[in-house]
């Protein structure tokens, strides 16, 4: 069967037949393992690679995925995460990273065969060593790589069940009062931004004080790039690009977000990215939840007679503070727009967890 034959069986098997489809309780319990650690979601892409080129061409050696190894058995992992894993992905709604696994730092350059007493740079670790143990036992003909395939695929679906599960129960817990003060709504923002792995989340706030006000201005926040692509390749000069109604085409303004200081290097880069820009804007502004060395600041000033750019670094809570005091009325608007940009990021840019942290806080600060 080809490789779309093969996870279209693999599919229904997972939805309509009743797992476990694997007998070797060790490589069952390594298997879970990989497919809901959290943390890493990278080694979960990797044995469905893996697994799906074992069970399309059986002479290939499933711990081997990499061209560079010359057995005469390996293969490209990533033609087969990226062609057919990927569209999987999508179909399905799987909760796994959007960029395929084959490009994390801890898998990108390797060029030998995958085995479980290697010690992999990436963390945890035994996300890693247990992704190998699976492909061990599958080479070892101890499990089927179609049975492989279907039970990761019933941890996935399962796993997805479960999260969106979580996030409609806390969705319904909300009490939706509408009685929150600006600081109220602010409090709410801070105390949220200070969750961990929360890089994506000021993002969101500027993003949401767009959708919000925006059309007061005459402007417009163009649509958000995903989270871990980079600016250089995406073609973005920022993380938020914003261009005015009357004039659209050209960004205006560019925000650069950052939840950590920001650094001369930050400055002196975007500085070098506007300045080969077709259509260069007339700002960039940097926003940061960190304290702002008063170096940096006095840098970005200078650049303005230099460049006819104006460069700035604000601070992000500062930034929403004075904006909805300014705009009182439409505080709940804006927090109404964070939440719907905030739900409908992808796992991989805001985990599950502030998801529903978020939906609490807001519960409770409501009821």
């Amino acid at each position: 069967m080809d490789p779309r034959t093969q996870l279209v069986r693999a599919v229904e098997r997972a939805q309509t037949e009743r797992p476990p489809f694997l007998a070797a309780p060790e490589v069952l319990a390594a298997l879970r393992r990989v497919m809901r650690c959290e943390s890493n979601r990278a080694p979960a892409r990797l044995v469905l690679a893996c697994a799906l080129a074992k069970a399309h061409q059986p002479e290939l050696d499933a711990t081997e995925p990499y061209t560079e190894i010359r057995s005469g058995r390996s293969f490209s992992g990533r033609s087969y995460d990226e062609q057919h894993v990927a569209v999987l992905l999508h179909a399905h709604r799987l909760p796994l990273n959007p960029t395929t696994a084959f490009l994390t730092p801890t898998l990108r350059n390797a060029n030998e065969p995958l085995r479980s007493a290697t010690v992999f740079e990436g963390r945890p670790r035994q996300v890693y060593q247990d992704a190998a143990f699976v492909l061990e036992r599958v080479e070892a003909g101890s499990v089927r790589a179609q049975d492989v395939l279907a039970q990761a695929l019933a941890e996935l679906f399962a796993l997805r069940d479960e999260r969106e599960a979580a996030l409609e129960a806390a969705l319904s817990a909300g009490s939706g009062a509408g009685t929150l003060s600006t600081e109220d709504v602010l409090t709410l923002i801070e105390q949220h931004l200070r969750s961990k792995r929360a890089s994506r989340l000021p993002v969101l706030v500027v993003a949401a004080l767009y959708r919000t006000l925006g059309s007061v201005a005459g402007e417009r926040a163009l649509t958000l790039g995903a989270h871990n692509a980079a600016d250089a390749r995406t073609g973005a000069l920022g993380d938020i690009e914003v261009e005015l109604l009357a004039a659209p085409g050209r960004p205006v303004t560019v925000y650069e977000v950052k939840a950590r200081p920001v650094t001369l290097g930050d400055v002196q880069h975007a500085a070098r990215k506007v300045a080969a820009a077709a259509a260069p804007p007339e700002n960039y502004l940097f926003v940061t939840t960190h304290p702002i060395e008063r170096e940096v600041a006095d840098y970005a000033r200078t650049l303005h007679e230099a460049t006819g750019i104006e460069f700035a670094v604000l601070d992000a809570l500062r930034f929403a503070r004075h904006l909805l005091h300014f705009f009182h009325r439409q505080r709940l608007t804006f927090l109404n727009a964070y939440q719907d940009l905030l739900l409908a990021e992808p796992d991989s840019a805001v985990r599950p967890e502030l998801k529903t942290a978020w939906l609490a806080l807001r519960g409770s600060a409501e009821s």
